[in-house]
């Protein structure tokens, strides 16, 4: 039975993320409800080449539609972190709804280890990198890194590092005992 030792919810709530997206998402938005005022409740052409009421509608709606869809995905992004006795699992809703479980009997090494986000992965998120394998991360640059026996390497992004250490240590040396 997997017993549970570590848990860990992170989410994207990093204000140099979110201030430039509200900004330019609201931006957006404005901009184009004035078009809309302007051009089809005023009835005055927008712009210097107008173009069509219906492009402008449907257009203003598309935009409406694309940022309401990325404040939500900004919202409930959500990288969720669980570490047992017998495996470790992660999802990140919503792009991996269900666990992905690694079973600890497929793990060669783990560690916790400081890594660049931007130069070694690319950035935040669900991200995959010639040589660095797999990372699923959301903020900071402390991670559990698994090098698993079928050469895979797995990066997973976390805020709790003495905690996590705490774990690892702790199951191996369960694992040492049983050997």
């Amino acid at each position: 039975m997997n017993k549970i030792l570590f848990t860990e919810i992170q989410r994207f709530d990093q204000h140099w993320m979110r201030i430039p997206l509200y900004l330019l998402g609201i931006g957006n938005i404005l901009l184009f409800s004035y078009g809309f005022y302007y051009q089809l409740i005023l009835g005055i052409p927008w712009g210097d080449n107008p173009m069509s009421d219906t492009a402008l509608i449907f257009l203003t709606f598309f935009v409406f539609l694309i940022w309401i869809g990325l404040f939500l995905l900004f919202q409930k992004a959500t990288l969720v972190t669980n570490i047992g006795t017998e495996c470790i699992q992660f999802r990140y809703p919503p792009f991996i709804t269900k666990n992905r479980t690694i079973s600890l009997s497929e793990v060669k090494q783990m560690e916790i280890r400081k890594y660049k986000p931007l130069w070694e992965y690319g950035g935040y998120g669900i991200r995959t990198s010639l040589g660095k394998g797999k990372a699923y991360n959301v903020k900071g640059n402390i991670g559990l890194q698994l090098y698993l026996k079928n050469g895979k390497k797995i990066l997973i992004g976390t805020q709790k590092k003495e905690m996590i250490d705490w774990v690892i240590k702790k199951i191996q040396k369960t694992e040492d005992k049983l050997s």
